[in-house]
């Protein structure tokens, strides 16, 4: 991901989840620096968790 890339990402981003998570060693999708794995993973696999229970996709 070029420096286009992350400053664009930063002006777009939101407090969703995106649709494709980012690798564990990325950089958080929230903007906030952190590594992925640090940051939003754990709260975004219980999200998922919840929609497969739901039966939702």
């Amino acid at each position: 991901m070029g420096f286009l890339d992350r400053v664009t990402e930063f002006f777009n981003r939101s407090d969703e989840t995106p649709a494709v998570r980012p690798g564990r060693n990325d950089r958080c999708w929230c903007g906030s620096g952190k590594k992925y794995k640090l940051c939003h993973l754990r709260e975004d696999e219980k999200k998922q968790k919840s929609y497969v229970s739901c039966g939702k996709s």
